[in-house]
C-alpha cells in the first residue's frame, strides 16, 4: 500500500514540474597570454529548447583564488537564444601581486552542464626589452646613447617609461641615473658621463615599466649588461726619492702617469735628465713607476739640476740640487799625513791632529780633489795617530813610528818653500822672474794708453814720464733700474739665474715685502729708494722680484764672512724709514721684512750679480717676509747664527720664523769701562787745574 502511494506522487510531480532543457556554448577562447590592463572577452551563446530563468555569472579561477567579474539574468522562451558578450579588465588591484595560469568558469544554473570552464590562458606583468647598441666600451665624460625595443610578453608594443642606471659592480655607491620614455615600443635614452669616473667595469641596468591610471606600476621588465670605462692618462708626475742629492750617490727619479682619477696607468715614459736646463746627461725609456738610477760624482759642484719626462703625449718637468758636501779624506804613510779633498766644494777648515797626548790644530784649504801632505815629528817611538775633522768626525785612528825632537806637524808645501828660500841662487831665480813680469806689465801698461801725460811714474830702471792712471769705471757707481718698468734704481744690481757657473758663498739676505705695491699710491718710491741707498753702502747687492725687494750681502762683496749683523741693521733700520714715512703719509705701506742665511752660486761682472739661489734660501725669505706683519721676523738659520739676539718662535702651520724679542750688545761692559775711564780722566784734569 505504501509503495503504490509513493509511485503515485512521484508520477504528479513529473507531469506538473517544467521540462528545463537549455545548453551553452563558448563562441570564443581567451588568448594564450594577457598583460596587466589588458581586457579579456568571452562570447558565451545560451540556447533553450523549453524556456529559462535563471543567473549567468562568470568568475575568474587563478589557482586557489576565485573571483565573480559578471553576473546577469536570463529569461529564454522555449527555442530562444542570447549571446552574452563579458569583458574582464586584469587590473593590480583585482590580481594583486598575482600572475600566472587563470581560466574562466561559466555558470547556469538550471543548465544541462551546469558550469563550463575555458582554456588556461596567462596573466603576464613582463616586459621585454631588445636594446639595439652594440657598443660596451666609453671614455669618462663621453655620452652613451642607448636606443632599442620593449615589447609585452602578450607581444604589444609598451607605452611607458625607462631608466638606465650605471653602477661599479654591485654597488650603488656614485651610481648616475637618467630617465625617458617608451612610445610604441621603442625607445631612445642618453646619458652623460662623469669626466673623472674611476676606470673598470660597470653595470648597466634598463628598467622599463608601464602606469596605471591610479599611479602604480603594472608591467615591468629590465635588462641588465656590463658596460667598461676606459683608462684615459690625464697628468704625468716625476717623483723623486730625495731632490737633495749628496755627491758621490745616484739620484732616483721615475715617472707615474695617472689617469683621470687620478690612479696609476702602466705604461712607458722617456726621461731626460740634464745638469742645469741644457746639459743633457742621460735620455731612457723607462717603465713608469719605475726609478731611473743615475750616478753623480762625487765631486759634482753644488747644482741645480732638471728632469724632463714624456709620456703619451704628456710631459712633465721637475727639479733636484746637487747638495754641498764638504769633506776629506786621510790616511797615513811613514810620517807623513795626506788629505785629499774628496767633497764637491773647496774644503777651507780647521782639523785636529792628536799624536799621543798631544793635540794640533791645522788649517787646510784643499781645492776640489786638492792634497796637501804634513809631516809628522815627535821623540823617537810609537804614537797613537788620530785625525779629527771640523764636525769631530774621524778619519782616520792608527799607530805610526815617528822620530824627531818635539811633536810637531808640518806642512810640506811651506817646507820646501822655506827649503828653497834659503838658498842663494834659488833666491836669484825668483827675483830675476819678478823682475821680467814687472818689465813686462808696465810695457802692457804703456802700449793700452792707460796712462796720462804729465807726471813721472815707475818701477825702479823703467822709471819715466809716463801717462796717469786712467781706470776703466763705466760701470762703477752707475745707477740703473731694478727692473724693466721698475722706478727705483740701484748701483748694485743682482740679477737671479736659473743655472749659472761660478762660485758658492754663503750669503746673508734681507727681504722687504710690499703687500699693497699695486695698489699704493703717493710717493712711496722715496723712503724705498732711501732703503736701498742705506743697503747699497753696506755693500748689499740689490735685487727686485715682484713684491719683494732683496738685500745680499756676499763675502765676495763684502770681504767678510760675518754678515748676518749687517743684514740685522739693513733689516731694523729699514723698517725704522718705513715707519717713520707711515707716521705722516696719506698712503701708508703695508710691509713685512725677513732675514735668512743659505747657500748662492755667484757670478760678478761689470759690477752686476748674477745668483742662482741654492736649496729653499729664497723660498723661506719669501715665505716668512709674506707672514711678516711691519716686522723683523727672522729665518731659523741665520736665528742660529744672530747669537746676540733672543727670539720667540712662531709656527703660523705653513712656516715657522723667530720673532725678535731682545737684541745683547757684548760690549757694554767694554763701554761702560772706558765711559768710567775717561770720566776718572776728566777729573783728575780738573783736580790738576786747581791745584
Amino acid at each position: 500500500m505504501k509503495k503504490e502511494i509513493l509511485l503515485s506522487a512521484f508520477i504528479i510531480m513529473f507531469i506538473f514540474l517544467p521540462f528545463v532543457s537549455s545548453e551553452m556554448i563558448i563562441n570564443q577562447q581567451p588568448n594564450k597570454v594577457y598583460n596587466l590592463g589588458d581586457s579579456v572577452i568571452v562570447p558565451v551563446t545560451v540556447k533553450t529548447l523549453a524556456g529559462i530563468s535563471a543567473t549567468f555569472s562568470m568568475d575568474l579561477l587563478c589557482g586557489a583564488k576565485q573571483i565573480n567579474f559578471y553576473k546577469n539574468g536570463v529569461k529564454l522562451s522555449a527555442g530562444e537564444e542570447k549571446t552574452m558578450d563579458s569583458s574582464l579588465i586584469l587590473t593590480k588591484e583585482m590580481l594583486g601581486e598575482y600572475v600566472g595560469t587563470c581560466k574562466i568558469k561559466i555558470m547556469l544554473p538550471g543548465d544541462s552542464v551546469p558550469y563550463l570552464l575555458t582554456n588556461e590562458f596567462k596573466i603576464s606583468n613582463l616586459i621585454i626589452i631588445q636594446p639595439s647598441t652594440e657598443q660596451k666600451e666609453y671614455e669618462p665624460g663621453q655620452n652613451i646613447l642607448i636606443v632599442g625595443d620593449a615589447t609585452k610578453e602578450n607581444g604589444q608594443n609598451v607605452n611607458g617609461f625607462i631608466e638606465m642606471e650605471i653602477l661599479a659592480g654591485n654597488s650603488t655607491t656614485g651610481s648616475i641615473i637618467q630617465a625617458g620614455t617608451i612610445n610604441n615600443g621603442m625607445y631612445s635614452i642618453n646619458i652623460t658621463l662623469l669626466t673623472d669616473m674611476r676606470a673598470g667595469n660597470y653595470l648597466l641596468k634598463l628598467n622599463a615599466y608601464e602606469m596605471s591610471p591610479e599611479g602604480t606600476k603594472t608591467n615591468k621588465g629590465f635588462i641588465n649588461y656590463n658596460i667598461a670605462i676606459k683608462q684615459i692618462p690625464t697628468y704625468l708626475e716625476l717623483m723623486f726619492e730625495t731632490i737633495n742629492v749628496e755627491p758621490g750617490t745616484n739620484v732616483k727619479v721615475k715617472a707615474i702617469l695617472h689617469d683621470q682619477t687620478g690612479d696609476k696607468i702602466n705604461s712607458n715614459a722617456i726621461i731626460t735628465i740634464k745638469k742645469g736646463t741644457t746639459d743633457i746627461q742621460i735620455q731612457s725609456d723607462k717603465i713608469t713607476d719605475e726609478f731611473l738610477e743615475f750616478p753623480i760624482a762625487y765631486n759634482e759642484p753644488p747644482s741645480n739640476w732638471t728632469v724632463f719626462a714624456m709620456s703619451n703625449q704628456l710631459v712633465a718637468e721637475s727639479y733636484f740640487f746637487v747638495i754641498e758636501n764638504k769633506r776629506i779624506n786621510a790616511e797615513i804613510e811613514n810620517e807623513t799625513i795626506i788629505f785629499k779633498n774628496v767633497g764637491n766644494v773647496p774644503y777651507n777648515d780647521t782639523v785636529l791632529i792628536k799624536i799621543g797626548n798631544e793635540s794640533i790644530d791645522v788649517l787646510i784649504f784643499l781645492d776640489i780633489d786638492g792634497i796637501q801632505k804634513y809631516e809628522l815629528k815627535a821623540p823617537n817611538g810609537e804614537y797613537q795617530i788620530e785625525v779629527l775633522d771640523e764636525k769631530g768626525e774621524s778619519k782616520i785612528s792608527q799607530m805610526a813610528l815617528l822620530t824627531g825632537r818635539a811633536i810637531d806637524v808640518r806642512n810640506l808645501s811651506e817646507s820646501s818653500m822655506k827649503v828653497l828660500l834659503e838658498k842663494p841662487l834659488a833666491l836669484i831665480f825668483i827675483a830675476l822672474v819678478v823682475l821680467t813680469g814687472v818689465f813686462i806689465l808696465v810695457r802692457k801698461i804703456r802700449k793700452r794708453g792707460l796712462y796720462e801725460t804729465g807726471q813721472e811714474r815707475g818701477l825702479g830702471l823703467f822709471k819715466k814720464k809716463v801717462k796717469q792712471p786712467k781706470i776703466n769705471t763705466a760701470w762703477e757707481n752707475r745707477a740703473m733700474p731694478l727692473s724693466k718698468n721698475s722706478k727705483l734704481e740701484t748701483k748694485n744690481k743682482a740679477n737671479l739665474s736659473i743655472s749659472i757657473k761660478g762660485n758658492k758663498q754663503d750669503v746673508s739676505i734681507v727681504n722687504l715685502n710690499i703687500k699693497n705695491n699695486k695698489e699704493s699710491k703717493g710717493n712711496t718710491e722715496e723712503p724705498l729708494q732711501k732703503i736701498i741707498n742705506l743697503a747699497e753702502n753696506k755693500k748689499a747687492f740689490v735685487y727686485e722680484n715682484q713684491d719683494n725687494i732683496f738685500f745680499i750681502l756676499t763675502p765676495s762683496k763684502t770681504r767678510t764672512l760675518q754678515n748676518e749683523k749687517i743684514a740685522l741693521e739693513i733689516a731694523q733700520e729699514a723698517k725704522e724709514i718705513i715707519s717713520s714715512y707711515n707716521k705722516t703719509a696719506k698712503y701708508k705701506i703695508n710691509f713685512g721684512i725677513s732675514l735668512e742665511y743659505g747657500s748662492i752660486v755667484e757670478k760678478i761682472e761689470n759690477g752686476i750679480l748674477d745668483f742662482m739661489s741654492l736649496g729653499t734660501l729664497m723660498t723661506n725669505a719669501k715665505r716668512i717676509s709674506s707672514v711678516s706683519q711691519e716686522e723683523v721676523l727672522l729665518g731659523e738659520k741665520i736665528k742660529d747664527k744672530l747669537t746676540s739676539v733672543r727670539t720667540e718662535k712662531q709656527d703660523n702651520g705653513k712656516v715657522v720664523s723667530y720673532k725678535i724679542k731682545e737684541i745683547k750688545y757684548h760690549d757694554e761692559e767694554h763701554s761702560r769701562f772706558i765711559k768710567n775711564f775717561l770720566k776718572k780722566a776728566e777729573e783728575r784734569k780738573e783736580d790738576f787745574k786747581v791745584i
